[in-house]
């Protein structure tokens, strides 16, 4: 599933993966509450102003690798979803629901992903007592309009704004928001923004610089005059989020280097926080080889926020 990721060809083909090691987990340390805690206002109106200046073409066709849904019903139990995000815009998602009341996972795929990919690892999520809400960007699988980094964010809020209202009313059940990769932008845009509407921020093999990705696509920065203050700003909502933070990344992660991940955390301004480090896994592996102590990362995770939970909603 996570193979289908098209950055990968990009790179040089990877060595082959020595045999997993027992993953190193760092435990989150008290951050000052004084870190960074900008109006939230002016800190959108900055990411707004910067997306804006990322908005052309040349970025978008390099930064996003749009994959079209085959059809592919929903399981058993799930059912599909439409968002509307725009004017003849809907974007498709896929709900699998757990228990009633159980918490929701919202989950913000990679690039070259589709929510489809994610059918075979829901039951792992209800297991852990979640019920998993996958969506799909613009263009992708089966959601209308073309992909844009300034969408990408922007729909978030819609995508949020569509949980609380169809599947959390008064925040009931409590609301995780996970990101994986590309999908780190939109999960802590979400978790910087709006925490008070969430029980957790999880990040899995995020990036906290955008000109470094930029140029691995392929982007010519220097040409279009774009410095890291034109990027997705994930260092910076970081600083701004006070939630309760997972962070998942391989130490091997060619794509995304491990250093980022140290990067997010250190930045991170909650005083619940912790990274987990999966040895000898890449930026595709990372499930794979993570195995018990990445599933029991984000069960743990989880079970924070049931307890933030108050009675509960079913999930339908």
């Amino acid at each position: 599933m996570r193979g289908r990721i098209r950055w990968n060809a990009l790179l040089a083909a990877c060595a082959a993966l020595a045999a997993c090691r027992t993953p190193r987990v760092e435990p989150g340390t008290t951050a000052d509450d004084a870190v960074a805690s900008a109006d939230p206002d002016g800190y959108r109106a900055a990411m707004a102003a910067a997306l804006e200046r990322l908005d052309q073409p040349l970025v978008a066709e390099r930064i996003f690798f749009p994959r079209p849904d085959p059809g592919t019903p929903p399981p058993p139990g799930s059912r599909d979803c439409s968002i509307p995000v725009a004017q003849g815009v809907t974007l498709h998602a896929r709900l699998h629901p757990a228990a009633p009341g159980a918490p929701i996972v919202l989950l913000f795929h990679g690039n070259g992903e589709i929510v489809a990919d994610y059918d075979d690892v829901a039951g792992a999520y209800r297991e852990l007592g979640a019920s998993l809400f996958v969506v799909d960007y613009r263009g992708y699988g089966r959601s209308g309009g073309d992909p844009l980094p300034s969408a990408l964010i922007g729909d978030a809020d819609r995508v949020l704004d569509y949980v609380r209202a169809e599947l959390a009313p008064d925040g009931v059940p409590p609301v995780v928001v996970l990101g994986r990769s590309l999908g780190s932008a939109p999960a802590i845009h979400l978790a910087a923004t709006r925490g008070d509407e969430l029980a957790g921020l999880i990040v899995e093999s995020g990036f906290a610089r955008t000109l470094p990705l930029l140029a691995l696509v392929g982007v010519p920065v220097a040409r279009l005059g774009l410095t890291e203050a034109d990027g997705f700003s994930n260092r910076d909502g970081m600083r701004r989020v006070r939630i309760p933070t997972l962070i998942l990344h391989a130490d091997e992660d060619r794509i995304i280097p491990y250093e980022d991940a140290e990067l997010n955390f250190a930045a991170c301004g909650a005083a619940d926080k912790r990274l987990v480090t999966i040895e000898g896994a890449d930026h595709n592996s990372i499930m794979a080889y993570g195995g018990r102590t990445y599933w029991s990362a984000i069960g743990e995770m989880v079970r924070k926020a049931a307890a933030t939970g108050r009675g509960g909603s079913e999930v339908r």
